[in-house]
């Protein structure tokens, strides 16, 4: 595996599971609160006739929104500025 930056190309596929797994370790290191449990068991994959879907399929549709929304303004001049941190 060559060394990650924060230019390495994920596929959509890896980058839910990224997110996901970040999320499981942030919900077992928090205690495991109960909203975020609820979250990852609606975006945990399940076997299905079509192969791995999220058991929640309007959570996924919400994040492939996200996804599509970020990646399209990342081709963009000012990229996107959702998690642009402003500090007063």
């Amino acid at each position: 595996m060559e060394s990650l930056t924060l230019d390495s190309k994920v596929t959509l596929r890896e980058a839910y599971l990224i997110m996901f797994d970040f999320l499981d370790k942030y919900w077992q290191r928090t205690g495991k609160p109960d909203d975020i449990g609820e979250l990852l068991g609606d975006l945990s994959l399940s076997d299905t006739a079509e192969g791995k879907r999220p058991m929640d399929d309007s959570e996924y549709a919400d994040w492939f929104t996200s996804a599509k929304i970020v990646l399209e303004q990342e081709q963009s001049d000012t990229g996107y500025r959702g998690a642009d941190l402003t500090f007063i």
